[in-house]
């Protein structure tokens, strides 16, 4: 997770793990499941992996929430670390630059 004065961008990755736990599925299950290593999985919980098209289309086969939601979270996860960042680098805060 990054976050700043004004944004806090979380990966999708935690809602993976949110749903994982709703479900009492291990990420070691999960892993099988997804066809995927451990440690991927793990990197995609901890937002260190894109979470790319293949994975969201898996995601819905697997957990059933559609390709969709997956894909604009990660849009969305991006986004706020680029506008937390930029912020972050400009020094604006709230202030409005035109």
């Amino acid at each position: 997770m990054i976050k700043n004065r004004n944004y806090i961008a979380t990966p999708p990755g935690m809602v993976v793990k949110e749903q994982l736990a709703d479900r009492g599925i291990s990420q070691k299950d999960f892993a099988a499941r997804m066809d995927m290593s451990e440690k991927y999985v793990s990197k995609l919980i901890n937002g260190d992996v894109q979470l790319t098209s293949d994975i969201a289309v898996k995601l819905e086969l697997v957990i059933g929430i559609p390709a969709k939601f997956w894909s604009n979270l990660e849009s969305i996860y991006r986004e706020k670390i680029v506008k937390a960042e930029e912020e972050n680098i400009m020094g604006t805060g709230n202030k409005n630059i035109i």
